[in-house]
């Protein structure tokens, strides 16, 4: 409809224009339930003409018992007068599409005041009711988990009282029976030696029992404290690799360890990640039978290390795996462990490497044996760290002194090397020379000892090590040394050469709702020199990505984020630790844009819920196998890197 101007515009044209264009369906009806004018809305729901539904009612086009509860609701306004207000109810559709309405009927009435018929509107709120609908759904949701709340509260306040006073007449028992076995009450026999050692054995494992309640009494209330340092990982596995050997050995199992040619150094709870290595070989060792073998492999990766502890045992079945790290399961067996425990520790496992920001997964086929991986955080340049230096910061991080470290990475340290003309060791002798300038200028404290300056000039790479400085000192001695490297390298005539700076912190900050508490802190700024930009920074980045499984499946889902080294996504499919997969990534419809490449698995983390509740997806890491120059630049480009 052409509108006229304003002040020439009819009332009626005003009223036509406002029934034609409202989505709301409005109608008249006289007293013999007739349609005597309806709006576009109404005769397009009807799939017909508005001219065509003139002198028809309910019954032409609704079913019985729908048209005689409207011709009820027609009847009740017409004969009383009264009107009937935002009546809400499900209906279904001529084109047979169920939903929610209001209705609103009022009379019409003449001049002389009697009701001639009636007018209505009806409105489709199924949005609407979906919308409360979903609020009364959170709202009892929410009751429900605060009372399962206050359940867990009284059940983990429960648990960790009895704990506690069990472990108490525990002790004083296993002391009463090692003054039994080593015969100070009185002589005993070879028998007597026997039925107390199996005593003795027992006490041990209720003693694990305890300790394991503890621990997830202790997750379930926030109690769960982590004192990180700074650790040589590899002689942290060594330190206990002749224990687990002899008692594998015992068993008739082969054990092997894997060890990288590289150290690792790592920021870690010691005790709590040595828990997790005793719970996961402890475990192997039960359930492989004599003559099998199983291997402790660590494998370094871009930004995490991967341990895994392979086994030739039982293996777990597929209806098993899904629940495998929940609390109070144990898994089915055919192997004759038996069911020994309350099936914590896996459970315990899990909270323990989630804490350290890492993931942890299993891999099982039964009657073949099992895989169980987790991974750590790792930082770069803290690996290069002396027996010394490491002792320094441990002293720091235990009286609670947050640390510290300035990282500079020489990007394509190869190709930086033929564009200077400045010996290496020159070089690192300036920046080292330029760090503790920095610092000192900045510092207003006087740190003994400190700070450390680690140079590694074969990789291109040194370290400043410090206590950490009050927050603006900390960023003018990070500012100073920026600023400070930009102008040698003005002041050397090195053309395109850059300085960027990035921040990482660690222990990173919780993305789940636990809070997580840690004994000190310490923060890690890496700043890159070089003629492009540091290869492997990861940006989030969604989009579609595709992968090719064995037997010419193919799977498209999402990515999270994405690297020049690798990429990560969130799958259905359960893959494997370190198998090749074919992908393929597109940016956007441009044939430049399509990157197709092998990638590796490098690790796998199950995704839960908020309430911690498990779902059918994973989110995996893959990282690039021989990725072609001109994808890589792709990504490059799109990317901004």
């Amino acid at each position: 409809m052409q509108i006229k101007h304003r002040g020439a515009m009819r009332k009626y044209e005003l009223l036509s224009y406002f029934m034609d264009n409202i989505p709301d369906v409005i109608y008249f009806k006289n007293r013999k339930g007739e349609l005597v004018l309806v709006n576009q809305a109404h005769a397009k729901g009807l799939g017909m003409k508005s001219e065509d539904v003139i002198g028809k009612t309910d019954f032409d086009f609704f079913p019985k018992n729908r048209a005689r509860r409207m011709a009820k609701d027609d009847s009740f306004v017409i004969r009383t007068g009264k009107p009937m207000i935002d009546k809400v109810e499900r209906a279904t559709r001529p084109d047979g599409v169920d939903n929610y309405v209001s209705t609103t009927k009022i009379p019409m009435r003449d001049g002389k005041g009697n009701v001639i018929g009636l007018a209505g509107i009806t409105r489709d709120i199924t949005k609407r009711m979906q919308f409360e609908h979903l609020e009364k759904e959170k709202a009892r949701i929410e009751k429900k988990l605060e009372v399962l709340e206050t359940m867990n509260k009284v059940k983990s306040d429960f648990i960790s009282t009895v704990s506690h006073e069990l472990r108490t007449p525990l002790a004083i028992i296993k002391q009463l029976v090692a003054l039994i076995f080593e015969e100070v009450a009185g002589q005993i026999n070879d028998k007597q030696k026997e039925i107390i050692k199996k005593v003795e054995n027992n006490i041990e494992r209720l003693k694990k029992l305890i300790e394991d309640l503890l621990d997830m009494s202790r997750i379930d209330r926030d109690k769960l404290e982590l004192h990180y340092s700074l650790i040589n990982f590899c002689d942290l596995l060594k330190d206990s690799a002749d224990f687990y050997k002899k008692l594998a050995e015992e068993k008739g199992v082969n054990l092997k360890y894997d060890f990288p040619n590289k150290e690792l150094n790592l920021f870690i709870d010691a005790d709590r990640i040595n828990q997790v290595i005793a719970n996961l070989i402890n475990n192997a060792i039960k359930f492989t039978e004599e003559g099998g073998s199983i291997s402790i492999e660590i494998k370094v990766l871009e930004t995490k290390i991967r341990v895994g502890v392979i086994d030739t045992g039982i293996g777990i079945s597929k209806t098993d795996l899904p629940q495998l790290f929940n609390r109070f399961v144990q898994v089915s067996n055919d192997g004759g462990a038996g069911r020994k425990g309350v099936g914590l520790g896996l459970s315990i496992v899990k909270e323990l490497v989630k804490r350290h920001d890492g993931e942890v997964w299993v891999e099982s086929e039964l009657g073949v044996g099992s895989k169980f991986y987790f991974t750590l955080p790792r930082f770069y340049r803290p690996d290069i760290l002396d027996k010394d230096a490491k002792d320094k910061v441990d002293n720091f991080l235990k009286k609670g002194i947050s640390v510290q470290f300035v990282n500079l990475i020489i990007v394509n340290y190869k190709g930086f090397k033929e564009r200077i003309k400045i010996n290496p060791e020159k070089l690192f002798g300036d920046l080292k020379f330029i760090m503790n300038t920095a610092f000192k200028g900045a510092s207003k404290g006087n740190f003994k000892g400190f700070p450390l300056i680690l140079t590694d000039i074969k990789n291109g790479k040194c370290s400043i090590v410090f206590p950490k400085l009050a927050e603006r000192e900390s960023a003018r001695a990070v500012q100073l040394f920026k600023d400070k490297v930009k102008n040698y390298f003005m002041e050397q005539k090195v053309e395109s050469a850059f300085v960027n700076i990035g921040v990482l912190s660690c222990p990173t900050k919780a993305r789940s709702p636990v809070t997580r508490k840690f004994s000190a802190s310490f923060t890690v700024k890496e700043v890159y020199v070089g003629l492009e930009m540091r290869r492997f920074k990861r940006v989030f980045c969604k989009m579609k990505i595709k992968i090719f499984l064995p037997g010419n499946k193919t799977e498209t889902m999402q990515t999270v984020d994405i690297s020049e080294g690798g990429v990560c996504f969130i799958t259905r499919k359960l893959l494997k630790a370190d198998s090749e997969i074919d992908i393929n990534l597109r940016f956007d419809k441009t044939k430049e844009s399509v990157i197709r490449a092998k990638a590796r698995v490098a690790w796998i983390k199950k995704i839960e819920l908020l309430s911690g509740e498990p779902v059918n997806k994973y989110k995996v890491g893959v990282e690039f196998v021989g990725l072609e120059s001109k994808y890589r630049k792709v990504i490059s480009k799109e990317l901004r890197f």
